[in-house]
């Protein structure tokens, strides 16, 4: 990927995040996660996310040399419960089968830094499925920490 952009989302871009929020399920899930329910929640929160006006929020797109849109995230603002601190959050992050591979989570991630960093946060966050092994081993490798980890058990 020679020449990638950056920038905030226009009102064209809804669509494609739409779609891509589809993205956020396709990894193996608990076994009592009804991944139908699961897509259905990940719709919603992307519907609420591009329609947010919230000035502590920004969803960014990146595009190739073609504007081919390769991928999202979507920045807000976290509260640290412990410290009543502000972090910068990324709320969605998704990249298209096209993009896979080539190095655009890791730009998107790039660019949730650089967000923070000008929101004088001093920590970024994020949330992230335990299962979702591809994104935990990219997290990793950018420094990131598992802080909390939620425990689940299944009661039958």
């Amino acid at each position: 990927m020679d020449k990638l952009n950056i920038r905030k989302m226009k009102e064209g871009d809804k669509h494609f995040i739409l779609e891509l929020s589809s993205r956020f399920t396709e990894f193996d899930l608990m076994e009592w996660r009804n991944p139908h329910k699961m897509k259905e929640a990940q719709l919603k929160i992307a519907k609420e996310s591009i329609n947010n006006e919230d000035p502590d929020s920004d969803i960014f797109v990146i595009e190739d040399e073609m504007n081919n849109l390769l991928g999202f995230l979507h920045m807000t603002k976290n509260t640290d419960y412990f410290t009543g601190e502000s972090q910068g959050y990324v709320s969605s992050i998704a990249v298209s089968k096209d993009g896979e591979g080539k190095g655009i989570a890791r730009k998107l991630m790039e660019k949730a830094e650089e967000w923070s960093r000008k929101k004088g946060y001093k920590q970024l966050t994020l949330n992230v499925f335990k299962k979702n092994e591809r994104a935990v081993h990219l997290y990793s490798k950018l420094d990131f920490e598992a802080e909390i980890v939620k425990m689940v058990k299944e009661l039958k």
